[in-house]
């Protein structure tokens, strides 16, 4: 009994003093008692040292973790920098090399006054052109660009025989000139009366003769083949004038370019009796903007006339929202590019189109007047409509747009 008693004393007592140290440690975090119930205080300082050294040591992990991604970023914006430095470089040197050493050949043009300017003055360099008391010189800082509508709706695709290649129903010569900073646009009426190199069905040179300049994109495979046919045809009609590049654009693509700027505004046009009345503006969507590009009436003289003065219009104010476009985001054109080019050919590279999206910027569009071929609408023996220039009115365009006047102290 004592034993046991004395057991339960002690288990008493011991019950009571852990209650105690306990409580006090409840109580009060600073202190604890070791196993012998020694009384010790706790070293805060020693704890909040792990405690800042453990936050400490994950900032410099973050830091670096931070550093490293800033580092990556910085080398990809570099080497993005640099790749499209590099494509903008090669792309002016192959736009510029294409047509080095080369000029229309109005000089080679024989008039009494070119002679008599020639004779009289004591400096004169090959290549300069006499015209009303003036002298120009022809200005190879420009580039020169075909732009071809082929009357196609489908993906472009290489045609089995040599004549299959699409007519070409809208032609436009877009010009950059550095020296005033302007895009000049030259409409081609399609049926303009020229020379063009003619092919038989199997693809082998027949002979060249005068024809609607539109039919020699036909005469070739639809592919370089017919842009290089159409483009030569073209630079002839223009006294062999110098085409840095040729872009040809099947029609089926229009809904889609015209939709990628957001529509395009253009006023209502109907033509009757050669007489063209405009009503109020309506922005085009979709296949809206192929039926005005592209219809013509059949039955009405000189529609193709009218169809190319509603394209003039139309590619007003599509270049108009494009170039604001481009400014904003010079990728946008190399989106675009990408996005046309199952209806499109060109020989216009990635490098060339990187390099003129960076000069967009600096241009504006020059679209108060496009230039145009004067002349007149005849109906042809076949029952076709020709269109025959003046000659006159195009030399002076030529030495309007792709010349420029060399000062008097130069040659006298």
């Amino acid at each position: 009994m004592k034993c046991r008693g004395s057991f339960r004393r002690a288990g008493a007592g011991s019950g009571r003093k852990t209650k105690a140290m306990g409580s006090e440690r409840r109580h009060n975090d600073n202190v604890y008692y070791d196993r012998h119930g020694k009384l010790h205080h706790r070293r805060r300082i020693r704890s909040e040292y792990r405690h800042h050294h453990h936050h400490h040591h994950h900032r410099k992990a973050w830091k670096r973790v931070l550093l490293i991604v800033c580092a990556v970023l910085l080398l990809c914006g570099c080497s993005v920098f640099a790749a499209w430095r590099v494509l903008d470089a090669v792309g002016r040197k192959n736009l510029y090399k294409s047509a080095e050493g080369q000029a229309p050949t109005l000089a080679e043009e024989s008039t009494q006054e070119q002679t008599a300017a020639q004779e009289s003055q004591k400096v004169w360099k090959d290549g300069w052109v006499r015209y009303q008391d003036k002298v120009y010189e022809y200005n190879d800082q420009i580039l020169t660009f075909l732009m071809m509508g082929i009357d196609d709706l489908n993906y472009v695709q290489k045609k089995s025989d040599g004549q299959s290649g699409g007519q070409a129903d809208s032609l436009f010569l877009l010009v950059m000139n550095p020296d005033t900073k302007k895009i000049s646009v030259v409409a081609i009426n399609r049926n303009t009366m020229t020379e063009i190199d003619v092919y038989d069905q199997n693809g082998d040179f027949d002979h060249t003769g005068t024809g609607q300049i539109c039919l020699a994109h036909g005469y070739g495979d639809g592919m370089e083949e017919s842009c290089e046919r159409e483009e030569k045809a073209v630079s002839n009609l223009f006294y062999s004038l110098p085409i840095s590049g040729y872009v040809a654009i099947n029609m089926g693509a229009v809904p889609m370019i015209n939709d990628a700027v957001g529509g395009v505004t253009v006023p209502r046009m109907t033509y009757k009796d050669g007489t063209i009345e405009y009503g109020k503006d309506q922005t085009l969507m979709g296949e809206e903007a192929y039926r005005f590009v592209q219809n013509r009436s059949l039955t009405e003289f000189d529609s193709a006339g009218f169809r190319l003065e509603k394209q003039k219009i139309y590619l007003k104010a599509l270049m108009t929202k494009m170039l604001t476009s481009v400014k904003e985001n010079p990728a946008s054109i190399v989106n675009l590019y990408q996005a046309i080019s199952p209806y499109m050919v060109t020989d216009v590279d990635v490098s060339e189109v990187t390099y003129l999206a960076g000069q967009m910027g600096e241009y504006s569009l020059d679209l108060d007047t496009i230039y145009s071929l004067q002349g007149e609408t005849k109906m042809g023996d076949q029952g076709f409509e020709e269109f025959y220039y003046d000659e006159d009115a195009l030399y002076e365009m030529m030495l309007q747009v792709f010349y420029r006047e060399v000062p008097e102290d130069e040659y006298q």
